[in-house]
C-alpha cells in the first residue's frame, strides 16, 4: 500500500472509483460522516451522509467516516476502490500490516474487511483541497436525523463543489 499527499482532488485509475470520506464533530449532536464515490471520468456516482451520535475524538469519527465510505462502497456494489481520507493516523492505521486493538485500529481492521468485499482497494492520505466534497456531506448531516444517500444525481448543495473538483482535477 502508498501514501500519497494531493494538493487537488485526483480522478481514480481508469476502471476504479474514489472514496472520499470525512468527518465533522457536531459538538453534543456527535459526529457527522460523509463519503463520495466518483468514477475515472470524474462523474458523480454516490454520496452519502450519516450522523452518529456521542462525543468523538476526531480520529474516530474519521475512522467512522471511513468505514461509512466502505459500507457505501460495498452497498453501491463498486469494485477496484481507491478509498481516500485527509486524516493520516486512519491512513497509516489501514496500512499497517499488524493488526491495531485501539479503538481507531478495530474501526481500521473493518474497514479492511468491508473493501476485501469489493473485490481491489487502495487508500491514500489526500489533503483537506482534495477532500472538499466529503467535507460538504459531513458538515450537511446537521439538517438529518438519519443515513441519507445520493445515487447517480448529486444533492444540489454539493453541486458547485463537485464541478470545481472537475475543473481542477488531476490526472495522473
Amino acid at each position: 500500500m502508498e501514501t500519497t499527499v494531493r494538493k487537488g482532488w485526483r480522478r481514480p485509475p481508469s476502471g476504479w472509483v474514489s472514496v472520499c470520506t470525512d468527518a465533522g464533530i457536531l459538538g453534543e449532536e456527535g459526529a457527522g460522516l460523509g463519503a463520495v464515490i466518483r468514477d475515472s471520468n470524474g462523474r458523480f456516482c454516490l454520496a452519502a451522509t450519516k450522523r452518529v451520535p456521542g462525543s468523538w475524538k476526531v480520529e474516530e469519527a474519521e475512522a467512522l467516516a471511513a468505514e461509512f465510505g466502505a459500507q457505501m462502497a460495498v452497498h453501491g456494489h463498486f469494485q477496484k476502490v481507491v478509498l481516500e481520507s485527509d486524516c493520516q493516523v486512519v491512513i497509516h492505521k489501514l496500512q499497517a500490516a499488524h493488526e491495531m486493538q485501539d479503538e481507531i485500529g478495530v474501526i481500521c481492521r473493518n474497514v479492511k474487511r468491508l473493501l476485501q468485499e469489493t473485490g481491489e482497494c487502495r487508500w491514500h492520505h489526500i489533503c483537506r483541497e482534495a477532500n472538499e466534497a466529503a467535507h460538504v456531506m459531513a458538515h450537511a448531516m446537521s439538517n438529518w436525523n438519519e443515513t441519507v444517500i445520493w445515487f447517480d444525481s448529486p444533492p444540489g448543495f454539493l453541486f458547485n463543489q463537485l464541478q470545481l473538483d472537475d475543473v481542477t482535477a488531476l490526472t495522473d
